[in-house]
């Protein structure tokens, strides 16, 4: 579990638009905002999380994801729940493809935004 919340945080601890990363064990989830120093979240009309989940999907990577968080309509937020049995290597694919998930989704809903 340890493992994991670190490649994550590697991974996507210094995004701009990721707020925090937390977890507990092999659970471990991602606070999506649109400023990270305010820690404002995209509105639920950009479909930030959609967004997400349709890249990681596409690359073979399910998610459990939640809307809301922030204030009950806006706030996206990922959760990771891999099996126990995973392994080192499966872990690093997991984050790399969150992260690139994460990455492609942010840029399409912050263009559009602008």
């Amino acid at each position: 579990g340890e493992r994991l919340l670190a490649l994550v945080r590697d991974r996507l601890g210094g995004h701009a638009n990721v707020g925090e990363v937390r977890g507990r064990g092999l659970l471990v989830g991602v606070e999506l905002v649109a400023d990270r120093t305010t820690r404002r979240p995209f509105p639920r009309s950009a479909r930030l999380i959609e967004a997400v989940m349709v890249h990681a999907r596409a690359a073979g990577l399910l998610l459990y994801h939640g809307t809301g968080n922030a204030d009950g309509t806006n706030g996206d937020t990922i959760l990771l729940g891999p099996p126990f049995v995973a392994t080192e290597k499966e872990l690093e694919q997991i984050t790399g493809v969150l992260g690139d998930a994460v990455e492609r989704a942010a840029a399409e809903v912050s263009a559009k935004l602008d």
